[in-house]
């Protein structure tokens, strides 16, 4: 009996630890990030930002290319002075997808946590992440349409200026990958013959492979 009340004590006090990180972890996770690298973030991530993306229609990659397909996004910060930030991008379509989509998603700034401090090293880091976007016309008004259970989450530097998310509109297993990369502002002024040269690219890339 003694040694079986010895082994739960043991274990108690193995487990314990884990537990209270565990815990502690979580709590992070939903902290928001500090204001001053809010403040960093909205004197750069804003307006229309082109980022290179990997779209997938159903588990099955649309941008094929290793350097993915120049994307721009929209990134607009709550005017009341909130810490809000709207992630949107319109028209998106590649290849020969069926559709375009036109998506915008309300995105906390928070703090990353223990886990997350392994990978993005450094204190300049925050977490980006939303849930519940919406789908809208580019038209009659900007009428939307909720789209429950799609997602944003990504990580910013806002010294670097290092960015990557993940958007999952939960519409067709549609998600874009926005990998890790630095974000270059000035690429919106070529944004027109960069998305054309991809798409030329992309064409003699199906070809070369025999792909519709």
């Amino acid at each position: 009996m003694k040694l079986l009340k010895s082994i739960y004590i043991l274990l108690l006090v193995s487990i314990l630890p884990f537990a209270v990180s565990c815990s502690s972890d979580e709590k992070i996770d939903k902290e928001p990030a500090s204001t001053e690298l809010v403040k960093k973030a909205k004197e750069f991530l804003t307006n229309d930002i082109v980022l290179n993306t990997h779209a997938t229609l159903n588990g099955v990659s649309k941008t094929l290319l290793p350097t993915g397909c120049p994307t721009k996004f929209n990134f607009e910060w709550d005017k009341a002075g909130k810490n809000l930030l709207t992630v949107s991008l319109t028209n998106f379509t590649v290849g020969n997808m069926p559709m375009s989509i036109n998506f915008r998603c309300n995105v906390q700034t928070m703090q990353l946590n223990a886990w997350e401090k392994d990978t993005y090293k450094g204190s300049d880091w925050i977490k980006l992440y939303g849930t519940d976007g919406e789908t809208f016309a580019a038209e009659d008004g900007g009428k939307s349409s909720d789209v429950k259970g799609s997602s944003v989450q990504g990580y910013y530097n806002v010294s670097t200026h290092e960015i990557n998310f993940i958007v999952d509109y939960n519409m067709m297993n549609v998600r874009s990958e926005c990998f890790l990369q630095t974000i270059d502002k000035s690429r919106i002024n070529n944004f027109e013959a960069e998305f054309a040269k991809f798409e030329e690219d992309l064409k003699k890339y199906k070809e070369e492979h025999g792909l519709n």
